[in-house]
């Protein structure tokens, strides 16, 4: 099963067919047992098998050549090509098993990823063209997919080549993450990155002759003599959706596309047989008028397209995002719920009269048209009842007996689907997913989960305190004891009165003890990262905050200040000392407080202290000094403002003058990187010069923008009592003022000037409500200035309405924006912001799971839990440690606060 929650179109669909994941590795060992006696080394990981002869040249970069199958074809390929390859001693990876090539071939596979089952290393022109031509001799006729960020050798072949990466060693960016990079003949580096078309260096001669450009482009796409596309609604490896017009009668359609042996299965069907079967449904089901229309079926250049009438409105995911700063966090109103929930009712029934099993009823595949009316879309995996089915569900939206069938196997019962839309009720109801992290091991009944979630979201949500009893009915895990489409509408037809009390808010203290005894119980001390981090933050700097050990670190030695214990003193031990042996193990030292090693220095200096220990604090002090005080990016995250804060730290806890001056250079620095637009207000943006993936950015948000410069220029003043810092500051106030999206005493903006929609409304500290407030917050301590507190209070209604709407995170989610509504708590000592932080504590355990028996949270993904400080379970932990036991935010200077009395000039 693909890993939920990174997923286009949104459904989990298990493609290997439980085939033997040592197939593939067997035949290529065969075939080295009969091609060769030299002893090539053999390497099969997680996902990958290496083959590598004894006598390979380990290039750096050059042309790679990629060969595709299906999963019936790869046996057959796989064996031809390792032979070729083998006798020529050539180096080669091949996707390891039947279940990892179906990733590679999936519909949900990252466009510039799909279809590389085999890649080829060759040593120089000569030996590419050889292989090239010997591979596509060998595998011609065979099945397989286009692999759209390679040129494809001939049309038809499974033979395609790209400039790339071979043995290079990653480089740490200056966005703070190792990344494989391509280097020019000048010595010029370039990411190497895998787009959906061709790309290759400008510098890179092909060892092939390439054919010529295509003169001009054209206005308009025309598939079919018929469709006329005008816009792409989504890309996926499958294949686009478009919007197109008809040119036989005018209207508009969406046009759907598959490429030919994309997903295709050990079952021998393909994307373009699962198009074909959505269109024989849109058929069958035309008749009861709550679906699509089918307007074409048609062949296009090798491709299958799928014309069907356009449905006016929004899915009802985008219908409920609408709706939520309408709802105020108080959910959907009664009658609107009871109106969509009956209309979801008949057209389940509708569809089970036709002895179909929907499969995946979910909010993505319902649209609510401009007269409020339900229209079923995206069809493809309904089938008949009984039918041979590959297993597929959306997860949250998927019932227990989908997520426990064999991959390949008859379809479930048409009682799946109640389960389906009791999950879609919740959405409806709330804008919230049901997606609950697996418990591992599975020792809670699913029901009982479903239960305890829908109780503690109902506390802010009248109407799904009033629906429950349908919600549960329909969400029972075992199928026949689930509510019938009959008991659900005789329930919506005379829902009780009265919606109940709602349950009280969750203590956070078990979270806090099984999240730090899971932080200390997975460590791995003898590996390069002590914690996993997920896939982007694999990446990054392992001794960093944002992912790494020094904002676990922190974490750890913070809540051993507060609760004591052998066992936490010892973990803050062996974290420093590993953060100890690497802290001068990066030839570039970022400047960055989440990104760069300025945190590192920070967080290991404050474990020295509780430690005790001279030596470490002495080394922190040194990597302090070799953090860069002046940088290019201004930011918090990656920059100057990050790398001041550090020296600010270091002054106030040793009084050394050395640090205040560093700090004031940084300052001087970001003051100095503040430019004025056309409409007088001030912003920072990120120098189009500079080698970053945030160049010529302008943010407005803490992380990266004016809210972080804004804080760090604002401490700034109070240290000097300058006045050109305490005016950045509120040059920086101005414009946030400005920038604001403010309705319904709700506080919003968007990310930055180059975000597009004004209305795009962000809450978290990274891009929005909690970090511009962190900054405005302090601002009014330092000011009295009303206006700042009332938008900084604006800003804490915009994070209160989005309590069930965000994630985990500190970075942007629940984290973050708890230890913001503590910030309004302290400062203007209103305990209802307390109590709102508490609420937002209820949020997270609401979506709590079991790891070996412990209470934890899962990270920004949703679904996996990693203890990284602005991504994971650590930010959250140390959230609901201040909660519990109150202190200062963390990361801060507000010590420098305290010394200022409000309105001081």
């Amino acid at each position: 099963m693909l890993r939920p929650g990174a997923l286009e179109d949104d459904h989990v669909r298990a493609d290997g067919g439980g085939a033997d994941s040592r197939l593939l590795v067997d035949i290529a060992r065969s075939v080295l047992a009969r091609e060769t006696t030299e002893a090539w080394q053999v390497e099969p990981g997680d996902f990958w098998c290496m083959l590598t002869p004894p006598a390979e040249i380990r290039l750096e970069q050059g042309w790679k050549l990629h060969v595709s199958a299906t999963q019936l074809s790869a046996p057959i390929v796989l064996a031809r090509a390792a032979e070729v390859l083998v006798r020529d001693g050539c180096m080669f990876k091949f996707a390891r098993g039947l279940d990892q090539l179906a990733d590679l071939i999936s519909s949900n596979i990252d466009r510039g990823s799909g279809g590389k089952f085999i890649t080829a290393y060759p040593a120089d022109g000569e030996q590419f063209r050889r292989l090239a031509a010997e591979l596509d001799r060998v595998t011609d006729g065979l099945p397989g997919p286009v692999i759209l960020s390679d040129r494809r050798l001939r049309p038809g072949s499974l033979v395609h080549y790209r400039f790339g990466v071979f043995n290079a060693k990653p480089v740490l960016t200056n966005d703070g993450t190792y990344e494989s990079m391509l280097v020019s003949p000048d010595g010029e580096r370039r990411k190497d990155e895998r787009q959906a078309w061709y790309s290759p260096p400008p510098w890179a001669e092909s060892p092939l002759p390439e054919p010529e450009p295509t003169p001009g482009t054209p206005s308009a796409v025309m598939i079919g003599d018929r469709f006329v596309v005008r816009e792409a609604i989504r890309h996926s490896y499958r294949g686009g959706v478009y919007r197109a017009v008809d040119q036989t009668t005018g209207a508009e359609v969406i046009l759907k596309q598959a490429r030919p042996h994309v997903m295709g299965l050990l079952t021998g069907t393909d994307a373009r047989d699962t198009l074909r079967h959505e269109a024989d449904m849109l058929d069958r089901l035309a008749p009861l008028g709550c679906t699509p229309a089918k307007v074409a079926l048609l062949t296009y250049q090798d491709n299958m397209f799928l014309a069907q009438e356009l449905v006016p409105g929004v899915t009802l995911r985008g219908w409920t995002s609408e709706r939520v700063g309408m709802w105020q966090g108080a959910g959907a109103p009664l009658e609107e719920a009871l109106d969509l929930a009956a209309q979801l009712v008949e057209i389940m029934a509708g569809v089970h009269a036709q002895g179909l099993v929907l499969r995946d009823f979910n909010p993505n595949n319902l649209m609510v048209t401009p007269k409020g009316t339900l229209r079923l879309i995206d069809l493809e995996l309904a089938v008949p009842v009984g039918s041979l089915v590959v297993k597929a569900y959306t997860p949250g939206f998927g019932a227990p007996e989908q997520e426990a069938a064999p991959r390949l196997g008859r379809s479930p019962s048409q009682r799946s689907d109640l389960y389906g839309l009791g999950a879609t009720l919740i959405h409806l109801i709330t804008a919230v997913d049901p997606l609950l992290p697996a418990d591992q091991p599975a020792d809670r009944p699913q029901q009982d989960r479903v239960a305890e979630f829908v109780s503690l979201l109902g506390a802010d949500m009248p109407a799904l305190r009033r629906l429950a009893p349908l919600v549960l009915g329909l969400m029972k895990d075992d199928p026949d004891e689930r509510w019938s489409l009959d008991q659900a509408r005789d329930f919506l037809a005379a829902p009780p009165g009265h919606p109940g009390e709602p349950a009280p808010p969750v203590a956070p203290d078990r979270l806090i003890t099984d999240g730090l005894d899971h932080i200390l119980g997975t460590m791995a001390l003898d590996s390069h990262r002590l914690w996993p981090a997920g896939d982007f933050g694999s990446k990054a700097d392992p001794c960093n905050v944002q992912h790494g050990a020094g904002g676990v670190l922190q974490v750890l030695t913070q809540s051993a200040r507060t609760l004591g214990g052998d066992r936490l003193r010892d973990g803050v031990a062996a974290v420093a000392g590993w953060v100890q042996q690497r802290l001068f193990d990066t030839p570039i030292v970022l400047p960055g407080l989440y990104f760069g090693r300025s945190g590192t220095a920070w967080a290991l200096h404050e474990a020295a202290r509780f430690l005790g220990d001279d030596e470490m604090a002495a080394q922190a002090a040194e990597m302090a000094r070799r953090v860069p005080v002046e940088w290019p990016n201004h930011d918090i995250c990656h920059g100057a403002s990050g790398a001041g804060m550090l020296q600010a730290h270091l002054w106030l806890a040793t009084g050394e003058p050395e640090w205040r001056d560093r700090f004031l250079t940084a300052a001087d620095s970001v003051l100095h990187s503040a430019r004025e637009r056309a409409d007088g207000h001030t912003v920072w943006p990120i120098p189009a010069t500079f080698d970053s993936d945030l160049a010529g950015l302008v943010h407005y948000g803490f992380a990266h923008g004016v809210a972080g410069a804004g804080t760090f220029l604002l401490y700034a003043s109070l240290v000097t009592g300058r006045a050109d810092y305490r005016a950045a500051a509120l040059r920086a106030a101005e414009t946030l003022i400005a920038e604001a999206d403010v309705e319904g005493g709700a506080a919003w903006w968007r990310t930055g000037e180059e975000s597009g929609d004004a209305r795009t409304r962000m809450r978290h500290w990274c891009s929005g409500s909690s970090g511009v407030g962190t900054f405005l917050i302090r601002l009014w301590a330092v000011t009295g200035e009303q206006r700042f507190l009332d938008l900084a209070e604006a800003a804490g209604e915009a994070v209160r309405q989005g309590a069930w709407h965000s994630g985990m995170s500190a970075c942007h989610g629940l984290a973050g924006d708890g230890d913001y509504l503590l910030d309004l708590a302290d400062f203007t000592g209103q305990e209802r912001y307390r109590d709102w932080a508490a609420g937002l504590a209820t949020a997270m355990y609401a979506r709590n799971t079991l790891r070996d028996g412990l209470l934890v949270v899962p990270d920004e993904s949703g679904t996996e839990i990693t203890p990284g400080y602005n991504t994971g379970l650590g930010g959250a932990v140390a959230f609901l440690l201040r909660l519990r036991h109150g202190g200062p935010r963390w990361w801060m200077l507000d010590e420098l606060l305290a010394r200022t009395p409000v309105g001081a000039p």
